[in-house]
């Protein structure tokens, strides 16, 4: 993998998070939610303001807010009822996918399966993220359909990290990311390289002859192709596709 290469994906990957957290930062200074998951919940669930609203789902995701393990259910149920009735904005959208994936809880594997098919870039990135960490083996065949077929690089990217986190044994998906790092986009040979890093444990560098030396056993009975994944959107994930611009990043709503 050429280095300079290399250093242009790794320096727009931290400008990209720069911004993202300066909007975080200036929301946060300007807005008090509380410090409990049950303060958040109240914003959550009350409040009018949808940047308020932003802030309370964002400081959902932390584990370190709950005070019980019922709790953090009662949040994970909230959550999927409020994308479920697709009232919110995309952004609070897309927000309430990665907190999902943050809490980690199985009861989001449904929502988010069907999230990864959102027509808006913004829900379907952090859909695909947030699967890796909630979703079961068979669910690497959706996120290799993302990451084959997708025209859009940041999906095709979240659903490569959906994969390192999944961390699947099937050979055909190892076989799709050992593939993928003699990619033209230098940005998917990268992910795909620091998925595989993940997904077995090793750092065996940039050299693709030895990722390949080192996956050929495990290669050896890859069937021809992938099945074809289920699909499927809710009818408030179709009307929010109709009437939204399409976005590339999650932004506190205006």
């Amino acid at each position: 993998m050429d280095d300079r290469a290399y250093w242009n994906v790794a320096t727009r990957r931290a400008a990209a998070c720069w911004v993202l957290a300066l909007a975080a930062c200036a929301s946060g200074c300007t807005t008090y939610v509380g410090t409990t998951a049950r303060s958040f919940l109240g914003h959550v669930r009350n409040n009018p303001d949808p940047n308020v609203r932003y802030i309370a789902y964002t400081k959902l995701a932390s584990k370190d807010a709950y005070e019980t393990d019922e709790q953090r259910s009662e949040a994970v149920a909230t959550l999927i009822e409020k994308y479920e009735k697709g009232r919110e904005p995309l952004a609070i959208r897309a927000i309430i996918c990665r907190t999902l994936g943050e809490l980690g809880d199985p009861a989001a594997r449904g929502v988010l399966l069907k999230a990864v098919h959102h027509q808006e870039p913004v829900v379907k990135i952090e859909a695909c993220r947030a699967l890796g960490k909630v979703g079961l083996p068979e669910d690497a065949t959706v996120l290799a359909q993302t990451m084959t077929l997708d025209n859009l690089e940041d999906a095709r990217i979240a659903a490569i990290e959906g994969l390192a986190d999944l961390k699947t044994e099937d050979p055909r998906i190892l076989k799709l990311l050992l593939d993928a790092m003699e990619h033209d986009d230098p940005a998917i040979r990268l992910a795909s390289l620091n998925a595989l890093r993940k997904i077995i444990g090793k750092d065996l560098g940039t050299d693709i002859a030895a990722w390949r030396a080192e996956m050929e056993p495990r290669l050896a009975a890859t069937p021809s192709d992938l099945a074809a994944p289920s699909t499927g959107t809710s009818a408030a994930d179709d009307a929010a596709s109709r009437t939204s611009a399409a976005r590339t990043s999650p932004s506190p709503p205006r």
